[in-house]
């Protein structure tokens, strides 16, 4: 199937999904008041759109985003490398990380408050918390199942440790860390709106949790859309990057392959 095919079959879906969105409280199959029609709360976006209160609450929030999310990978990349590649660390750190992980960000909401008050630090630090663990584990896992024989092979070859890191570990690891970074960001962007709703005064999830204590549901709703739109749009931004930095691997994934199979 074509490239436009398939976004012609993506398109179809959310334009359905939209025509329910619309008809279903026009009918009276929902309340409006708890689920307005697509159309006014369209109407709700672009209003806050052309004010620049949206604009405004969208920057807040993704600079949260940038410093929580590249505290963590400048956390998370190395301490999974290191980890993964040295067995005897990685026993003792386990039982750390095995009760660490499990908890969710917003678990670490009431302690980051206390810790650093309101403001940008603990929506940070949520997000550092938040993203990490996922990351770290990621990293972890792909540095384990590095075939030993690759780094043999460089350390025969006269390679210094160090070397070997960087010549052969880290392109062996590259496509397994650009993945979890796109992971991580999704993660992130979820993480900042939970800490919006509890620990700033600006931000998305600033925006919604006032829109519903004014039960402003179209508010509510245009903040969502808002949040699905900057995602996608994160995702797609760092879909490129991992694209150009492994364009290498084009036509040689199993899933390609399948496809192709499929269309012909």
């Amino acid at each position: 199937m074509s490239d436009l095919g398939k976004r012609l079959r993506g398109a179809s879906l959310l334009l359905v999904l939209l025509v329910l969105w619309e008809l279903l409280p026009r009918l009276n199959l929902v309340d409006p008041l708890l689920l307005p029609p697509f159309d006014r709360v369209a109407a709700r976006w672009a209003a806050l759109l052309m004010s620049g209160e949206l604009g405004a609450h969208v920057v807040i929030s993704l600079l949260r985003v940038l410093a929580g999310f590249v505290l963590a990978a400048l956390t998370a990349i190395p301490l999974g490398i290191l980890l993964g590649l040295r067995p005897a660390l990685r026993e003792r750190a386990e039982p750390l990380l095995g009760m660490l992980r499990p908890i969710s960000p917003p678990a670490w909401i009431p302690l980051a408050i206390l810790w650093f008050g309101i403001g940008n630090r603990p929506a940070v630090f949520i997000i550092w918390m938040g993203t990490m663990f996922s990351l770290l584990v990621g990293v972890l896992g792909a540095a384990r199942s590095i075939d030993s024989r690759w780094v043999k092979a460089g350390l025969t070859l006269g390679a210094s440790r160090r070397q070997a890191v960087r010549l052969v570990i880290l392109p062996l690891l590259l496509p397994a860390i650009l993945t979890q970074l796109r992971v991580g960001l999704g993660l992130a962007w979820m993480c900042v709106i939970a800490a919006e709703m509890v620990a700033v005064r600006q931000g998305l999830g600033y925006l919604m949790i006032q829109a519903r204590n004014l039960f402003q549901t179209d508010t509510v709703l245009a903040g969502m859309v808002t949040v699905g739109l900057v995602g996608w749009a994160l995702d797609g931004m760092l879909g490129i990057v991992e694209r150009r930095a492994l364009h290498w691997r084009e036509g040689t994934e199993a899933h390609g392959f399948f496809e192709r199979a499929t269309d012909h």
